[in-house]
């Protein structure tokens, strides 16, 4: 049984369409990230399937169960999001705002257990934030901000983990660090992933799976290798893009050349 399943999912906002019949299955333990252009759909895909957006025709399901049949609360134990521009309260510590993941497990109006404590000091431990505990999360760097809300999509224990653009804004070495601590979370502990991403690169290095998405509908789906190499890639990005590979790695290329135009994706090795 898939841990997601989307069947035949449409979203429509003010008349347009902006995921279109689209069915999908990600496999438990497995990352799958889905790329497109720019307003290909990808930020409204994922938002449905943690719940965000209503659903014109279609349904979501998580582990067989239908993600509409679900109070709020079983929802956030079931699957965890980290959104692209998260709001970040000021006045709050570190750990006080990684703990808020714990919420569906202990309730607003009671207090967290000695087990809810223990899930947060685990969690602040794997994202590399403990000695930051005490800290006011104003205070963070983007990277050290980003790793935090991680973390308290961590500390929800769920076993499905939907991302959206997670590394924007992040520097190199910081964007490595967000992507190794959840290929670690995948191949350790059987999360399942769907994320979205611009950087193709690094689209194809992490996931297992890769999506490509446009005008709200699926044109390509397969293994990562093979969607980077795709002459579909450079048709939907409109340019023409180079495949190097470097240590067993693809690297994905644009290229400018003003005279030619776009071109179809090229390979090099």
């Amino acid at each position: 049984m898939s841990a997601i399943a989307l069947r035949d999912l449409s979203v429509r906002v003010a008349g347009h369409d902006l995921v279109r019949h689209v069915s999908l299955e990600v496999a438990a333990g497995s990352w799958c990230t889905v790329i497109g252009p720019n307003g290909a759909g990808k930020t409204t895909l994922v938002e449905a399937v943690a719940g965000l957006r209503s659903l014109a025709s279609g349904e979501v399901a998580l582990d067989g169960e239908a993600l509409a049949s679900m109070s709020g609360r079983e929802r956030a134990r079931r699957v965890s999001l980290v959104p692209q521009h998260p709001v970040i309260p000021a006045g709050m510590s570190v750990h006080d705002y990684v703990a808020l993941g714990r919420t569906a497990y202990h309730g607003v109006l009671r207090a967290p257990s000695s087990s809810d404590h223990a899930v947060v000091a685990s969690v602040l431990e794997r994202v590399e934030l403990t000695s930051f505990r005490d800290r006011d999360v104003v205070t963070l760097s983007g990277g050290e901000r980003q790793r935090m809300v991680l973390g308290r999509a961590l500390a929800q224990s769920t076993m499905v983990m939907v991302l959206d653009e997670p590394i924007t804004g992040l520097d190199l070495r910081h964007q490595m660090t967000m992507l190794e601590m959840l290929r670690r979370e995948v191949d350790d502990c059987g999360l399942t992933v769907l994320a979205t991403l611009h950087d193709l690169t690094l689209a194809g290095q992490f996931a297992d799976r890769l999506v490509l998405l446009d005008h709200g509908e699926i044109v390509l789906d397969g293994p990562a290798s093979e969607v980077i190499r795709s002459d579909e890639l450079a048709k939907r990005y409109e340019m023409e893009l180079r495949v190097v590979e470097i240590n067993g790695s693809d690297v994905v290329v644009p290229v400018r050349d003003a005279r030619r135009g776009p071109s179809p994706l090229s390979t090099e090795q």
